[in-house]
């Protein structure tokens, strides 16, 4: 659209947002894929800032972290090598291979891009898991680079690779994390009012992919287009643009891995604190949850003056072990755990909601960079060859919101620079 071209969006749901569509219960905004942002963020504020809801979604609102440590939860500061110094449990030794760290950032700097990630490859050989080991520690893997890369890729830190860490510090490091004033998808919708939408409208396949004549069949009928780009998870990809696909594109799409996710929401009656509060629970901690935000209420924002909300994350094997257990059971289970944290809530809550999602964010284990590497080489081959078929989301670029804007801008641009727009 920036350059000229008109743009149709074709979404099979009622309302455009994907994995980030969230509901309003009680006066309450809910969105469980959408948590903290950083200041970091620039290409989804920008976004947020051209749709027209800067007034609404900004200034950000400073989230404090604190991390539990044997039972009692501690803040923390984290804008800084000193302040991560200081987390509880991490040690003398700890502390001192800190110092390791702007080393190790300088010696890969040339290879950690966020916006082309693919260009970390010859990284891409070793998970967060051991190379925290080997350069921090244990205690400063558990307590501080395994959670803080979980923040925006719930994962398995043992498979997880060391890319998206070394990626996001480069990126992020110290920035101010926050929480936006109103919804994520409440961009989405904004900026979808100036597009031609085609919604409750399935994509069934891409018929052809040839610059200038390129054809999509849908549940509306054959449509046809100058370019098509694949908004969508990895599987869907894979199975819409078929026989358009090379092998080892069909490869990438199929063995991208989706970690699901479990959490519940928990009005609460009063604040829940002066400021909003994320509460890390390290795996060493013996809980189901793995992560709490706790959010204030604020007018004209997500939570109602003067009431509060609890957002519950639980822990990998208890959403595998718990997932197919009744509403009520999970949130209890969540719930009690909150309060052997911070004792006297439970009689706060008010309502809860359990959100169950299956495919809640790609997950960048070791190799998926590499095969990164070999998928964007056959796309540069492809267009080449005159083809006009892009692709677009989290997977291509980072598991948040940021790699999801980054990635669409990135096929955005692809796209105008083939057909020559100006």
């Amino acid at each position: 659209m920036r350059r000229g071209a008109a743009v149709t969006l074709i979404d099979q749901a009622s309302r455009p947002g994907g994995r980030l569509r969230g509901e309003v219960y009680e006066d309450f905004a809910l969105s469980p894929l959408q948590g903290s942002v950083s200041e970091a963020d620039r290409r989804l504020l920008a976004f947020v800032t051209e749709v027209g809801l800067a007034e609404e979604w900004l200034p950000l609102r400073p989230v404090g972290t604190a991390i539990v440590h044997r039972g009692s939860v501690r803040d923390v500061g984290l804008r800084g090598l000193g302040e991560v110094a200081r987390i509880p449990g991490v040690g003398v030794r700890g502390r001192l291979r800190l110092l390791r760290l702007p080393r190790l950032m300088a010696r890969y700097a040339d290879a950690l891009d966020f916006e082309n990630p693919a260009v970390a490859a010859r990284l891409d050989d070793r998970s967060l898991a051991d190379f925290g080991r080997l350069y921090f520690g244990a205690n400063l893997t558990d307590r501080w680079l395994a959670p803080r890369s979980e923040r925006t890729a719930p994962g398995d830190v043992h498979e997880m690779s060391r890319v998206q860490f070394l990626i996001e510090e480069r990126r992020a490091g110290s920035a101010q994390i926050g929480l936006p004033r109103t919804t994520l998808d409440a961009a989405m919708e904004r900026a979808a009012q100036s597009l031609q939408c085609k919604l409750e409208t399935e994509v069934f396949s891409v018929v052809g992919t040839t610059r200038g004549a390129a054809r999509v069949e849908t549940s509306a009928g054959l449509l046809e287009a100058d370019a098509v780009v694949l908004a969508t998870d990895a599987a869907a990809a894979a199975r819409i643009a078929g026989p358009a696909l090379a092998s080892a594109e069909t490869d990438h799409l199929e063995s991208v891995r989706y970690e699901p996710l479990l959490s519940v929401a928990a009005g609460l009656s009063r604040t829940a604190a002066s400021r909003p509060r994320e509460i890390w629970v390290p795996r060493s901690e013996p809980s189901p949850l793995a992560r709490v935000l706790l959010e204030p209420g604020l007018t004209g924002g997500r939570v109602p003056p003067g009431r509060g909300l609890a957002w519950l994350r639980a822990r990998r094997e208890v959403c595998s072990a718990s997932w197919d257990l009744p509403d009520d059971a999970v949130s209890k289970q969540l719930v009690e755990a909150l309060c052997r944290l911070l004792p006297g809530w439970l009689r706060s809550v008010d309502f809860t909601r359990v959100f169950r999602e299956e495919r809640a964010a790609p997950r960048f284990d070791v190799g998926h960079y590499r095969a990164l590497a070999r998928f964007e080489a056959v796309q540069r081959d492809r267009r080449a060859a005159g083809r006009a078929l892009y692709f677009a989301g989290d997977h291509q670029v980072h598991p948040s919101a940021e790699g999801a804007v980054v990635s669409g801008e990135r096929a955005a641009q692809a796209a105008g620079d083939d057909l020559k727009l100006p």
